[in-house]
């Protein structure tokens, strides 16, 4: 009887592990919210550095990466066996440490340094920094393609894309876009093949690139101060966290028609699909809560509640294979 229970309660454990866990930055509490997707509410709060915005969760979801422009560091986070989590380490990352990508292989992690126009690169074995890379002006936003040949980086102040090979650890281009490129996201799934984009804050609008021609093939019109960008796996949906709308937009993946906007809550930033690809989550900065859009009906379901000015800039769920 005793192995009998001991057994289902091994089952119950590794079941909970499998519910999808959301890694929210909150900013107002130097901490990061642990929250149950399928719960819908937090069940663990983290103290990381000072004032975190960036993060990254590697696959599997058994590390997570902090970025903290004020503690100038990067948190790195560990999920435990029983589930619970432990800062491993804090490590020096720069000026401004802001965006956060990690590499398909998860043993690099690039940290975009908003004050020193560079990317650092940090071995996530080693946990220290092995090298830089220099870019444009004000590096926020990163994304790098699935086959894990070049990272892309959003260049805020020069309105420009860089176009790194991670081989060589060089940027090898420069694309021009909007005005403030912020969010950037790779897509493989566009209508003509992969396609790379970029959320322009101060135009209110949404880069298409391709880039196999590295070359803007379209722009969106969105509302105000667009953030970030998420497009359903299969590439059909995109969706936009609108920051002074209190909006998220939505586009038809293939036709690039606009389907709606959807009000959400104060400030949303932080956006990402669900594993099972039926929710779409933005972060709320001024509401301390997660929005959850419906991807089929495109309305807001609900919101959960997250910590003091939820940032979420990143990938902050762990991401699917492809």
């Amino acid at each position: 009887m005793i192995a009998r229970i001991g057994f289902a309660l091994l089952a119950l454990m590794g079941a909970a592990r499998a519910e999808p866990l959301a890694y929210i930055t909150d900013q107002g509490a130097d901490a990061v919210s642990v929250i149950n997707l399928a719960q819908g509410h937090i069940v663990e709060t983290v103290k990381v550095g000072k004032k975190p915005a960036g993060v990254a969760v590697a696959p599997g979801g058994e590390r997570i990466y902090v970025s903290n422009p004020e503690g100038h560091s990067i948190s790195v986070v560990s999920r435990r066996a029983d589930g619970t989590h432990q800062v491993l380490a804090e490590i020096a990352a720069g000026e401004g440490p802001l965006g956060l990508a990690l590499d398909a292989t998860g043993q690099r992690l690039f940290v975009a340094d908003w004050y020193a126009d560079r990317v650092s690169v940090i071995d996530t074995d080693k946990l220290a920094v092995t090298g830089e890379i220099k870019v444009g002006q004000s590096p926020s936003g990163m994304a790098v393609s699935p086959d894990n040949r070049w990272l892309y980086v959003a260049n805020r102040e020069s309105d420009s894309i860089s176009v790194v090979d991670l081989a060589s650890l060089r940027s090898t281009a420069e694309i021009a876009v909007g005005k403030a490129p912020f969010g950037v996201t790779f897509d493989p799934n566009g209508p003509d093949g992969p396609r790379v984009l970029v959320a322009n804050v101060q135009s209110g609008d949404v880069s298409v690139i391709d880039p196999a021609t590295r070359r803007e093939t379209r722009r969106l019109k969105v509302k105000s101060f667009p953030y970030a960008v998420a497009a359903t796996r299969d590439g059909s949906r995109l969706f936009v966290t609108n920051q002074h709308d209190d909006s998220v937009s939505v586009f038809d993946g293939r036709s690039y028609e606009p389907l709606a906007t959807i009000s959400t809550c104060g400030f949303p930033e932080g956006l990402a699909v669900s594993p099972d690809q039926t929710e779409v989550l933005a972060a709320c900065w001024m509401d301390d809560v997660l929005a959850v859009i419906d991807v089929k009906g495109l309305k807001m379901t609900r919101k959960i509640l997250a910590g003091a000015s939820p940032r979420a800039f990143g990938q902050f769920i762990a991401p699917d294979a492809r």
